[in-house]
């Protein structure tokens, strides 16, 4: 799990010690299950989601029987990106060139010269999260799967993409924005329920003595 003293210390300025402690066991068990149910909560930290401070459960979205933490979610979802992208780099027998940055802004603009040197624009068109989770919402359903386990995984790759200025994992820009998701949702993994309770508990059986001790010190 990749840790940035910086971010760590402006994304906690507003916490008191012991609120640092629960938030950073609580990263570490998303690391591993990804969601945590909120009735596991009192094995972690001590405390209930309801008995947790405002500062603390900002860093959590809450989907009702449980939460998931906004950055090691989206740490996941790059770290599957960069291991597709190994593995499609390998398939074409090594590594891409490098391709030529573009310029960044939501409406992008490609300029292509033919041999009449007659310039054609075309604009690269970014849909709101609403249109993107509609459509890709639309695909997972008609692939007989259940849209309510891959909603949240919908919203962290409209996010990410967006946040690496509508470029794929291949540091490409995404021109048809359906036909790149519609070949990405096969590699999105759905969170089940009764899955992540099943590792949760694997979890706190393996390290909730260490975690107790360290919650009663």
């Amino acid at each position: 799990m990749p840790f940035f003293p910086s971010d760590w210390m402006g994304g906690t300025s507003l916490m008191t010690h012991e609120e640092k402690g629960m938030y950073i066991d609580l990263i570490c068990v998303c690391w591993q299950t990804q969601t945590i149910p909120k009735k596991r909560l009192g094995l972690i930290i001590n405390k209930s989601w309801e008995e947790m401070s405002d500062e603390l459960k900002d860093k959590f979205i809450d989907q009702g029987d449980s939460i998931v933490n906004k950055r090691v979610y989206k740490d996941l979802v790059l770290r599957e990106e960069f291991i597709e992208k190994q593995r499609m780099n390998g398939r074409k027998g090594g590594r891409p060139k490098t391709q030529k940055k573009l310029s960044t802004s939501t409406s992008i603009t490609i300029t292509n010269t033919n041999s009449n040197s007659n310039s054609i624009s075309k604009s690269i068109y970014i849909p709101s999260k609403k249109e993107f989770l509609d459509y890709g919402l639309e695909i997972i359903r008609g692939l007989n799967k259940n849209p309510t386990e891959y909603h949240f995984q919908l919203e962290s790759k409209y996010d990410t993409w967006v946040d690496d200025d509508w470029k794929d994992g291949h540091n490409k820009k995404i021109k048809n924005w359906k036909n790149k998701l519609k070949n990405t949702i096969q590699y999105l993994k759905p969170i089940y329920e009764n899955t992540t309770r099943k590792k949760t508990e694997q979890y706190s059986e393996s390290f909730k003595g260490n975690i107790l001790k360290k919650l009663n010190s």
